[in-house]
């Protein structure tokens, strides 16, 4: 077999993958575009069970995919747990009332990520430029809007936020879709705390959610398999 059709091949095998993972994202792509094109007013039932959609169908993606390559590993269980919890989360962020809970379960889930994402190697300047940025953003922009019970949560949350984007940044092979990922989801959190303590953002539901759904789907594919092997004949 000569290098032209291992070449030919393995691209007819990626290009069979990509269209593969954009079918089982079907449901996810589609209720990510009711959501968008109804925009249902909160807080409302209706409203509740599309804002968690999405999530669901990528936490459902996760599990499929998985099972698909037979990858139910760590790495998978993890990812899906924190979707689960992310949806969870979803669903008590359109109550104001349960804002604190909300925030428990995301907490909850970058633990996941964190799990999944793995402690090892520990890249101490990655880790150094996240303490940074998020004693930055808290002193500047977050601490002189808070009062109360929020003063502590939003700093251990944000730790929580931070570490998570600092493991998704430092993993021994590096994934473009968990870094931009995390990324992501620290400015979609960002948008949340400025347009829930400082002042309504313009179009913040849009720019919330945007990024936030953009971040977890980035964070799901990641289970499928970094295929950059050749075939052997």
């Amino acid at each position: 077999m000569d290098i032209l059709e291992i070449d030919a091949r393995y691209k007819r095998k990626v290009a069979a993958n990509t269209r593969s993972l954009l079918f089982k994202l079907i449901p996810f792509l589609v209720s990510v575009v009711l959501y968008f094109v109804l925009l249902l007013p909160e807080p409302s039932v209706q409203s509740t069970i599309l804002k968690c959609l999405p999530t669901l169908s990528l936490a459902y993606f996760v599990v499929i995919q998985s099972y698909h390559t037979e990858l139910w590993r760590p790495y998978g269980r993890q990812i899906f747990q924190g979707l689960l919890l992310s949806a969870v989360g979803d669903l008590c962020l359109v109550w104001p009332k349960l804002f604190v809970p909300g925030m428990a379960a995301f907490a909850v889930c970058h633990v996941c990520y964190i799990s999944a994402f793995g402690l090892r190697p520990l890249r101490p300047v990655t880790l150094l430029l996240f303490v940074g940025l998020g004693a930055a953003t808290y002193v500047h922009l977050l601490l002189p809007c808070l009062t109360g019970l929020y003063v502590w949560a939003v700093v251990i949350y944000e730790s929580l936020l931070c570490a998570m984007a600092w493991r998704a940044l430092s993993q021994p092979a590096l994934r473009l879709s968990t870094s931009l990922g995390s990324l992501l989801f620290l400015v979609s959190d960002v948008f949340v705390a400025l347009d829930k303590f400082c002042s309504s953002l313009p179009h913040a539901r849009l720019l919330i959610m945007s990024t936030y759904y953009s971040a977890q789907a980035l964070i799901a594919v990641s289970v499928a398999p970094q295929d950059s092997h050749w075939k052997r004949s």
